[in-house]
């Protein structure tokens, strides 16, 4: 009678113990997004990042996508963010899928710095796993000494007019303007109000003047020119892929190679006096002198910020050369011990950017372990070329040029943390949890069908 029982009860837990098992390692695999947790596939994932037409109280951000998604930024204050601002061409209440994404974000607070990500398409994208940082710039009091609007149209090789399109104009020591083309593919961009690059002052255009332009269509598709600021407001039709010169009066042989410029344009932010650095301190170097020269890049003509976190912590401000290199020296002497040196600014896309370097300030006499004052590192220091003299007369036809070097920088999101895709691991690990599950509930059906008999 005992051994009928418990032939009964065995296949009952061992079933039930099964199906335990089974719905424990699914549900952990779940849990932990190991399995059924895909990534951001390539298609929405930002490209082409700019900021440009940064005001006293507006800034517009812009990026490409592989495939047409729905973006929008969220923005705020602090890290929390907390406002969204939609694309341009969805404020009327629809949300419109893109390729090229517009987002202008206004009504905001002078000298501020707001942080913001990107929503692209179903995932959310940071720098580096922080918020992006961009600063407003302050109100000027002076009135703009520019009357200008540069127009023009871009086609596309085959002559047709582009879907989207999005045009930047800048130049060596000015902001960058944009704008969104209309759906015939002109653009105008007002320069009444362009800034210098530290975007303290407006730009004043004279003959030297040497604007560039960047278009940029779908699948990356772009094409550079550049032209005089005496040129006329209205500038020749652009073929999208190949690049133009309109500082030229007789201009050279076409050559479509736009990918070129694009490729140039992704590596910019690592040239120097584009991407701001500190070249001096090295991490953990060490100084017998109390008063240490400092020296970096940045921008030129830019101001950065400087700190200096020692038992009373020395700030201040120093401004670029027209290469883009800084140096800065205490006024008052550090004490000897551990200090942090921070600089805080502008890179070429306009985003706020914060490097801090470690470095040791040894008391006088102290013995150290390395040289105290190492060499300098050379900062290339790039020599001006003349600009070409530009033509007297309109030029009404233009046949591309060489590839141009592409004007505007870019930055590179990254999306937000989220759990890495399945692996074979945990694939195999939840087909043994179901597999556990269904052997389970088959046995515990056994045993109750053969205990009913």
């Amino acid at each position: 009678m005992r051994s009928t029982i418990w032939s009964k009860r065995i296949p009952t837990l061992l079933g039930i113990l099964l199906i335990v098992i089974g719905i424990g390692i699914t549900s952990y695999l779940v849990k932990t997004g190991a399995i059924l947790t895909s990534k951001a596939g390539p298609s929405e994932t930002p490209e082409n990042v700019r900021i440009s037409n940064i005001s006293d109280t507006s800034f517009t951000l812009s990026y490409t996508t592989q495939a047409s998604v729905i973006g929008s930024l969220n923005f705020g204050k602090d890290k929390n963010l907390g406002q969204i601002a939609l694309d341009e061409r969805d404020k009327e209440g629809s949300l419109k899928e893109h390729k090229i994404h517009y987002i202008t974000v206004k009504d905001l607070g002078t000298s501020t710095n707001y942080y913001f990500s990107i929503t692209s398409g179903s995932k959310e994208f940071l720098q580096k796993d922080e918020p992006f940082v961009v600063k407003t710039a302050p109100p000027i009091e002076d009135a703009s000494p520019i009357e200008k609007t540069i127009k023009g149209k871009v086609v596309l090789p085959n002559g047709e007019n582009p879907t989207e399109i999005a045009a930047y104009i800048t130049s060596d020591t000015a902001q960058t303007f944009s704008d969104l083309a209309k759906g015939d593919g002109s653009y105008s961009i007002s320069l009444q109000s362009l800034r210098n690059a530290d975007l303290n002052s407006y730009f004043t255009i004279s003959d030297e003047t040497v604007f560039k332009l960047l278009a940029l269509g779908e699948d990356s598709l772009t094409s550079n020119a550049k032209f005089n600021g005496s040129e006329s407001e209205e500038l020749p039709v652009i073929t999208l892929g190949s690049d133009y010169d309109f500082t030229q009066s007789s201009l050279p042989a076409a050559s479509s190679s736009a990918s070129t410029g694009f490729s140039y344009l992704a590596s910019q932010e690592s040239t120097p006096g584009k991407n701001p650095q500190i070249n001096i301190p090295k991490s953990n170097q060490t100084f017998i002198d109390s008063q240490p020269k400092f020296s970096g890049t940045a921008l030129p003509n830019s101001t950065v910020e400087i700190t200096i976190h020692s038992d009373d912590n020395i700030k201040s401000q120093v401004v670029t050369d027209s290469f883009g290199n800084w140096t800065f020296r205490p006024t008052t002497p550090l004490s000897p011990g551990a200090h942090t040196i921070t600089m805080v600014a502008r890179d070429a896309s306009g985003i706020l950017r914060t490097i801090t370097q470690s470095f040791t300030v040894f008391a006088s006499g102290t013995q150290v372990s390395e040289n105290a004052t190492p060499s300098a590192t050379p900062v290339l220091t790039p020599t001006s070329s003349p600009s070409p003299t530009p033509s007297p007369t309109p030029i009404p036809t233009v046949a591309p040029t060489q590839p141009i070097i592409s004007p505007i920088a870019t930055i590179t999101p990254v999306i937000s943390p989220i759990p890495s895709p399945g692996n074979s691991s945990a694939l195999i690990l939840g087909i043994l949890g179901i597999g556990l599950s269904v052997v389970g509930l088959f046995i515990l059906l056994l045993s109750r069908g053969a205990s009913s008999l």
